[in-house]
Order: structure tokens, then sequence, then C-alpha cells
């Protein structure tokens, strides 16, 4: 099978600039007249993964999000932009996450609707699921005629990578996350399963990357903005991952998301497989990009030998109480109840209880939890060379 992906360059975010990038990224797979039709209700799918504000690089810039809702209004559409934040939120903390991140703006400029994912959940049986065949997903993605995805191109602490893919867990209502994580504990591959059934039951019919600044380091809420200056778009998530982790310099299939969809055979193993369009792609990658201190073994079937190299090896998370506000938000965020909270007390993290979700990271308001490596794994590093701990055992997937 051939995918198809276009890469277009833009150096700001000024929206003029954005607006003409996102069309030139679009025309090579035949513009977004091509995919979205008058009278469609389009879902614009963003990430709002919480209240940050755009400079941060944590979610979706607006002036993409306007570019793309702007564009559909043209063509007699009407867009909804919606999300639901991880961690669950209420309407009032959804609204102020709005305005934080710069959506509120857009939403009032554009007169588009917005929807809170959390508000409205069905539970969906899915003939196209391979392993998670029932699913909680928001109403409004079951409803949409058409869905555009706007991801950001980031690293993340669990996944290495959050992309297109990735971005697509944002249909599960916010709590009912919770629940997945605690389902697929520390079995990566049975996770990255669940976003690729998400994905083939509701798959975008489009997907815009917002890479014009990324993030690299300790993804996808506390890591570093780094500055890409590319739009890039497809028609296939699972293609658009592979580009993606190749400008960021992974090697692609070492990417649990990226792995599983070749597995599927519903993305690609090599660039072999994909059309590019626009940019050229080798002169973009970064090798100097910064990736997570997070790292994984296997990505197979759980076993003893697996549970105990992974308690020892893999990456903790650690509470700096210098910075702590003893708000409690990891603990309540936290799916296993690994932190240990008391009010008025920094939490604590209970190591056997932790699945190494790193939710607890990711969702802390102040960044007051950071992702340490183990003594052991960095002196397999220091003395061995590698990498990291999965091109030590499983061997650097070659890019093609």
């Amino acid at each position: 099978m051939t995918y198809e992906v276009s890469i277009a360059k833009c150096d700001s975010y000024e929206l003029e600039k954005v607006r003409a990038s996102v069309t030139t990224s679009l025309e090579p797979i035949g513009g977004l007249q091509n995919f979205v039709k008058e009278g469609d209700r389009v879902l614009v799918k963003l990430n709002l993964l919480g209240a940050k504000p755009p400079d941060a690089a944590v979610t979706t810039h607006p002036a993409v999000a306007q570019a793309v809702v702007e564009s559909i209004q043209e063509l007699g559409a009407t867009p909804t932009v919606g999300d639901a934040p991880g961690g669950g939120c209420s309407a009032a903390t959804y609204k102020a996450l709005l305005k934080t991140t710069g959506i509120q703006r857009v939403i009032d400029e554009t007169g588009c609707e917005s929807v809170r994912f959390d508000d409205d959940k069905s539970h969906v049986v899915s003939e196209r699921a391979r392993t998670f065949k029932k699913l909680w997903v928001a109403r409004a993605v079951t409803e949409a005629d058409v869905i555009i995805g706007i991801p950001k191109l980031k690293t993340h602490l669990l996944t290495y990578y959050t992309g297109a893919v990735k971005l697509l867990y944002g249909y599960v209502p916010g709590l009912t996350k919770a629940e997945y994580h605690l389902h697929t504990a520390r079995d990566i591959a049975l996770f990255a399963e669940l976003l690729l059934d998400l994905y083939e039951t509701y798959p975008p019919a489009i997907a815009v990357m917002d890479a014009i600044v990324g993030m690299e380091g300790e993804g996808p809420t506390n890591g570093i903005p780094r500055k890409i200056g590319l739009i890039m778009a497809s028609t296939s998530c699972t293609a658009l991952d592979y580009v993606a982790t190749t400008l960021a310099n992974f090697h692609p299939l070492n990417v649990p998301t990226v792995k599983v969809a070749h597995e599927r055979g519903i993305g690609p193993s090599g660039l072999q497989d994909i059309t590019l369009f626009g940019e050229a792609l080798e002169p973009l990658i970064m090798e100097d990009f910064k990736k997570t201190t997070t790292s994984r073994w296997w990505l197979g079937e759980e076993t003893f030998a697996t549970k105990f190299v992974r308690f020892w090896m893999a990456a903790k998370p650690h509470v700096d109480a210098s910075i702590c506000k003893k708000c409690g938000e990891c603990a309540n965020a936290c799916p296993p109840k690994a932190m240990q909270f008391t009010k008025g007390s920094v939490p604590r993290v209970d190591y056997h209880q932790c699945i190494r979700c790193y939710c607890c990271q990711e969702l802390c308001p102040q960044g007051a939890i950071s992702v340490s490596t183990p003594f052991v794994r960095r002196i397999i590093k220091e003395k061995i060379g590698f990498a990291n701990l999965e091109s030590f055992v499983t061997g650097r997937a070659q890019r093609k």
C-alpha cells in the first residue's frame, strides 16, 4: 500500500502564513474540498492537553486551528472544535482552558462551535477494532460527518512520541482514560493497540500536523519547545507519524504506535511505502532532537521476567518538594492511585503500584514531577553506548 504525506514550510504562527502553509500542504492530496462538503458537520479534534499558553508548545496552536476552521467554513460546512483534556475537567475548568490556550479567541473570531468531550459519551461496539471491541468515546466523535485531526509534534514519556494517532486518545472522555490506563498497565503494546483501535473505528479524513514549534525532551507537557517550521498533512495518521518520527530522528519502528500500526497492516514499514510531496525530507531531519528519558524493552507479551526488569529499569516519576504546591492533582490523575497524598503534604509515589504511565508528570500544573533514569540503566548506557535499552535488546530498526 502506498501512503501520501505532504510537507510545507511555515516559519511563524502569523495567521496568513499559517493559512498559506495549510493550503499548500493539502493541495497535493486533493485539497480540503476533497474531504469536506457543504453542509457537513466537521469535528476538528485538537490537542488540548492542559491549560497552557500557546508558546508553551503543549497544545495545538490557535493559529493552526483558526486556519483550518476558516477553511472549513469557506466550504459551507460547520466546524466544531473539541477535545477531552487528560484527567477530566468541569465545564468551568474547560472554559478556562480554552481561554488560556487561545482557542476561545478562535471560537469568538470565527463563530465556530465548541464541545467538551466529557459532556456526553457513547459506548461503541467496533467491528474494525482488533483488540478493544467495545469503546467509550465522546458522542461528538460518533455524530460528526467528517473528523479532522490537528496534532502537535511532541515527545511523550509513555509512547516516546505523540502525534496523529496518539491525538485520538482524546476521543475518550477524561476520567475514562484512567480506566484504560489501568487495563493496559505497563503493556505499552496493548496501549498502542487501544490507540489504533480508536483510529480504525473513527479515522480522521485528514490530519494536519502543527510542527511549526514542536516539543522535545520530557513531553508531552514539560518538554522544551523546538522550532521546526513545518505544517504536514496526510489522509493516513500512521504514515504522518512515520514521517514525523523520522524528522525527529527516531527509528520509527521503535515507536510503539508506528510499530504496531505496521504489524496490523495499517502503517508503512519504511519510507519506500510513502509518497512525499512538498519539501524534501532528508535535509529536515533533526539529528540533535532530544528524546525522553523513558525507555521500554519489550513490546510483546508481559512475563514475570519482563515485569521484574521493567520494575527496576523503567524510568520513575519523582516529586520535587521545592516546586510542589501540594494541590493533589497528581494523585487525582493517577490511574492505579499510586500517588499517596495527604492534604498539606508533598505526595509520595508507591513504585510497587506505579504502572509507569506518567500521567502524574503529564498533568501536574506546576511541573513539579520529573522522570529519572535508574542507576543501572545509566551504567548500561555509559558502558555499552546504546542510545536506549530498546536498542540494546531489540537492535536499532533501520530507517528505510
